[in-house]
């Protein structure tokens, strides 16, 4: 599908330019045919005029003309004198080797055509003519120039369109890689999602059908004695529903268009409340939870959504947390809200911290499954925190622990 969409690019591309520079070469070919014929006439005008001066001694000759009755072009020309019986009585040749039955033959077919100008095919000239007084003349320009510089014209045009669409091909193919490299890294994201999903899904499932086949397997027997595997059953169901729970709000922030969280909240209430509820977790894992939290510091956004996210940074603290070790929660106001979260221990791998954020990421799968932890949590506090137009990093390296840094606008 991917490469569908590419070669689509590639082929809009290509039409738009190719349109674009077709275009552009077509107006500039008909500009130049349109001067070739321009010449040409000019020099049937001058042929004309220079005609009649020699028959007329006291007419003027035009610019660009000698005085001597040479005329200065390049494109052969040549002119005849016609009576009224049409009998050619004066010939003149201006850069053109004709004798005279070429002469007579071509005054002959241009009485034929029946107009004032026009364009003998089978000599490839074209002629205009003017009757003075008793004389007709009738021009003839040879179009063999013409015809040359045109064909010239034509197929330089070619060339260059030519050219061009094979510029336009490999540069259309690399900028429909570069566009499509977001929807790819997208599909891959959402394959491994819906994949990582359904193996978190797959889990509570596996355990719940097998302990509904346990309890189906001795129907005689009581809730009480079967107590066990009911629990079973409800926390894996509790745990279910809370995936679920993740998964809609994370699809909730993709979709387009939601509302950005309203009013404004008391981050130091907050952070304190967190703090509170996980000291207990704290003391059952034998470790020192601290924090310092200035007072007073709000925020634009949703109370709810912001205890969640401080409950999530504190809960994966106290997790990943060595024995003994101590977690650290700091608020600070200045410019912005600054909420730290900060836990002793080993450090998190530097190739693994710039995808923590990543769904269902684990920089370490099998310690995060005996945690009980499903890989959403990081990215749900990614997504609040973007939602709450802010920026969350993480820094963690040997001897310093890990620090996850929140950045809110103040309130």
């Amino acid at each position: 599908m991917l490469n569908k969409l590419r070669w689509k690019f590639v082929a809009i591309l290509m039409t738009l330019l190719g349109l674009a520079l077709g275009a552009a070469l077509a107006v500039q070919t008909v500009s130049s045919l349109r001067q070739y014929r321009e010449e040409t006439d000019r020099v049937l005008t001058a042929a004309l005029d220079r005609t009649q001066s020699t028959l007329d001694p006291l007419h003027r000759p035009v610019e660009g003309f000698a005085q001597d009755g040479e005329l200065y072009t390049t494109i052969p020309a040549f002119c005849a004198v016609l009576d009224r019986e049409g009998r050619v009585v004066l010939a003149l040749s201006f850069n053109a080797w004709v004798d005279e039955e070429d002469v007579t033959r071509a005054a002959a077919e241009a009485l034929a055509a029946g107009t004032d100008s026009g364009q003998l095919r089978e000599q490839n000239l074209r002629f205009r003519m003017e009757r003075r007084g008793l004389w007709l003349e009738i021009a003839f320009a040879d179009l063999s120039w013409e015809q040359s510089a045109g064909g010239r014209q034509v197929l330089t045009a070619l060339l260059v369109l030519g050219a061009a669409l094979a510029g336009f091909f490999v540069v259309s193919a690399a900028l429909a890689r570069w566009l499509v490299r977001p929807v790819e890294e997208s599909w891959r994201q959402q394959q491994q999602f819906v994949a990582d999903a359904s193996h978190e899904l797959k889990t509570p499932l596996t355990v719940l059908l097998a302990d509904a086949d346990i309890l189906l397997s001795h129907p005689g027997d009581t809730v009480g004695s079967r107590r066990r595997w009911v629990e079973h059953i409800r926390d894996e169901g509790l745990r279910m529903k809370g995936l679920v729970e993740d998964l809609l709000f994370l699809a909730r922030g993709d979709a387009a268009g939601q509302a950005r969280p309203q009013g404004r909240a008391d981050l130091s209430q907050l952070c304190g409340e967190c703090v509170m509820s996980f000291e207990p977790v704290a003391f059952e894992a034998g470790l020192t939870l601290d924090s310092e939290l200035a007072p007073g510091v709000t925020v634009h956004g949703g109370g709810e959504e912001l205890r969640r996210l401080c409950a999530i940074l504190l809960d994966n603290a106290c997790k990943y947390c060595e024995p003994g070790g101590a977690v650290t929660v700091t608020l600070a106001a200045g410019d912005k809200a600054v909420l730290t979260v900060h836990n002793t221990g080993e450090p998190i791998p530097a190739q693994a911290q710039p995808h923590l954020f990543e769904r269902f990421y684990r920089a370490d799968a099998a310690r995060t499954r005996e945690k009980g932890g499903s890989g959403l949590g990081l990215a749900i506090a990614a997504a609040i925190v973007e939602r709450h137009r802010g920026k969350i990093t993480v820094h963690s390296a040997e001897g310093e622990g890990t620090a996850f840094t929140v950045t809110l606008p103040l309130g």
